[in-house]
């Protein structure tokens, strides 16, 4: 046992590929540009059908409310792989584990292409989850184990920057290839991931030994009650109601099991995920920041292409090609955050973040069925610009309050926890979209006005996406107060500047 978080007893955990790259290598460029065009596979997969819902409602003959599993099984299943990218990176590798989820995501993506209904296509994407759920984790982890210290927070940068690509690309591409033949749309990474793997194979890093970590699946059997009862309690409410048996069996279940969880966690010699790392103030309020951005940001990237498809009638394509500014601005965002982290720290650029994704979502409150596209395009904009400023710097305030030996629990317990609210955050702006625009449908008819059935139908519709608007709107309030437990700039150029003298002496003793 050694000291580990707040003075507590942790038990030594670190991969042994952690171990043996105490040094980053002088060619760790080569592992960076690997891990920035596996992020950007991954991420791409992850919003590639964010556009395409309505039409697969058409090729399948199915409900939004079965459909809607494309995005929610596959978030889920994120969420639910991440805790184990720690102990899968232990005992095989992270290079192993890498290549291994880059392969699972290529089968599982032809797999995709040759579905044959609706539900074996949301099986296929839940296992495409499964390994896109690791990739993000261990190519994190890997980045932080491999770059020299005072070049992280632009390598983090050009790493999230290459995830602001799918979004950028993704739509248009899948928006084109679904009215073409909706099966490329799967395979159009193929070629991509391939050669991927065979320049990881011959760059990444191999790592030491695997050690004898064992799989704690006592936590992992909880984590999965957990996030599947209360994901299937957000996603339905608006259909059982809070107070029938269904919603009130899930709610006990998932409380219960994560309860369960934390406790066996905390007890545990070799946990699942690191739950001590929450008593470092700087991790748990930058991952506290994350998470609530990361609601707020879903509500957009549902509801946007729902509303111009459905009530400005416009295809999957023209709706990726409105949205490729914004996704635009969110690259440049980013970038931009990184090159001005060292010196203004996490503070300024997470508060200005979460001031722009709160001001746009209110914008976004305000929708009727004649708003310009115009409009929604410059508000995503902003809104995008808020998620490049802030997402970043948060995620870099928590990994840099980490130490060295527990970057990849803290990887895995971000990448989780993310991935997980993520989830649980669109269920519950599904269901809240759902009850608002059934209460106010039935609040139009009775006024007794001389609207259409299709007027009516439609301006519920939008009352309904800005209620849910409003609510994201809340959650980049809320993402302030943690902003401002981030530090202040004085420290953060202190700790960057430390971090950088640190890694000149090592090397020069070296």
């Amino acid at each position: 046992m050694t000291s580990g978080i707040g003075g507590a007893a942790v038990a030594p955990q670190a991969p042994a590929v952690l171990r043996e790259l105490k040094e980053p290598s002088p060619y760790y460029w080569r592992t960076l540009m690997t891990l920035i065009i596996g992020s950007f596979i991954g991420i791409y997969h992850v919003v590639s059908l964010n556009v395409a819902l309505p039409g697969f409602m058409a090729i399948f003959g199915a409900e939004l409310s079965t459909v809607q599993w494309l995005v929610t099984g596959f978030t889920l299943a994120t969420g639910i792989i991440a805790p184990l990218s720690g102990y899968f990176g232990d005992k095989w590798s992270n290079k192993t584990l890498f290549l291994s989820s880059l392969a699972g995501l290529t089968i599982s993506s032809v797999l995709c292409a040759l579905a044959w209904n609706i539900y074996a296509l949301i099986a296929f994407r839940i296992l495409q989850g499964i390994c896109c759920g690791l990739i993000q984790p261990v190519s994190l982890t890997m980045l932080y184990q491999t770059v020299p210290a005072e070049k992280r927070s632009l390598a983090v940068s050009l790493w999230s920057a290459s995830g602001i690509l799918g979004p950028a690309l993704a739509p248009t591409i899948s928006g084109w290839l679904q009215g073409y033949n909706w099966h490329w749309m799967f395979v159009v990474m193929l070629p991509l991931s391939l050669a991927t793997m065979w320049y990881g194979w011959r760059h990444l890093p191999v790592g030491g030994q695997a050690s004898r970590r064992r799989a704690d699946w006592t936590g992992i059997t909880l984590a999965v009650i957990a996030s599947l009862a209360l994901l299937l309690l957000f996603g339905n409410v608006h259909t059982w109601g809070w107070e029938s048996p269904l919603a009130i069996g899930f709610l006990c279940t998932g409380l219960a099991a994560a309860a369960g969880f934390i406790r066996h966690e905390l007890r545990s010699t070799e946990p699942l995920l690191q739950l001590r790392l929450f008593r470092l103030r700087m991790f748990t309020a930058s991952l506290g920041a994350s998470v609530v951005l990361i609601i707020g940001l879903y509500s957009g990237i549902y509801f946007i292409p729902l509303y111009l498809q459905h009530i400005h009638a416009m295809t999957s394509l023209e709706v990726g090609l409105l949205l490729l500014p914004p996704a635009m601005c969110l690259g440049v965002a980013t970038l931009l955050s990184g090159k001005l982290y060292a010196r203004s720290g996490p503070v300024p650029l997470v508060v200005a973040g979460a001031v722009l994704l709160a001001w746009a979502s209110w914008q976004f409150s305000r929708l009727t069925p004649d708003t310009p596209d115009g409009y929604v395009m410059l508000w995503m904009s902003v809104r995008y610009v808020g998620v490049g400023l802030s997402m970043t710097p948060a995620m870099n305030a928590g990994m840099g309050a980490v130490s060295h030996e527990l970057a990849g629990d803290a990887s895995a317990l971000i990448n989780w926890l993310r991935q997980v609210f993520g989830a649980l955050g669109l269920g519950l702006f599904t269901s809240l979209f759902y009850a608002r625009f059934a209460a106010h449908e039935r609040e139009l008819a009775d006024s007794a006005n001389e609207w259409s059935a299709e007027r009516l139908h439609e301006t519920a519709y939008t009352m309904g996406i800005n209620d849910a608007f409003l609510v994201a709107g809340w959650f980049g309030v809320a993402a302030i107060p943690l902003a401002l437990l981030l530090g202040k700039r004085a420290v953060w150029s202190r700790r960057v500047s430390a971090a950088s003298t640190s890694n000149e002496g090592g090397r020069s003793e070296a």
